[in-house]
């Protein structure tokens, strides 16, 4: 499909984690919607971390070369899971709960529900618009 193609600049906030992707055209951007934070994290894996607590992995060190989770564990071995991470499950990691609860305070309500701004594709695009 179309929608694997490459991109060539990403950016991301560290403040809200909101991420913009611009693809090989210039012109064409893409802002994925606002996701409540049982969908937006993904479980951290390192033989490192404690089996016992699933930790979130923190997305703002996912493309730098190290990995850490959202309460701040950092370690080489860190990395994404291709499994979400789920704060109402009981082996949650409290810290990283508390950390996702005020990261996703800080997505304006406006902005949610597919309300976040998106600029038109242009003519003959073959990017979805977001």
């Amino acid at each position: 499909m179309e929608w694997d193609l490459p991109v060539k600049e990403r950016w991301f906030c560290s403040w809200c984690y909101a991420w913009t992707e611009q693809g090989q055209d210039p012109r064409e951007v893409s802002r994925p919607q606002y996701q409540p934070v049982y969908g937006r994290w993904e479980r951290a894996e390192s033989p490192e971390l404690p089996e016992e607590t699933a930790h979130a992995y923190d997305v703002a060190y996912a493309y730098p070369d190290s990995g850490a989770t959202l309460c701040g564990i950092r370690h080489d071995s860190l990395s994404v899971s291709p499994y979400l991470w789920v704060p109402e499950w009981p082996n949650a990691c409290e810290a990283c709960k508390e950390c996702a609860a005020v990261i996703d305070q800080r997505w304006p309500l406006e902005l949610r529900d597919g309300k976040r701004i998106n600029p038109t594709p242009p003519p003959g695009s073959d990017w979805p618009p977001f």
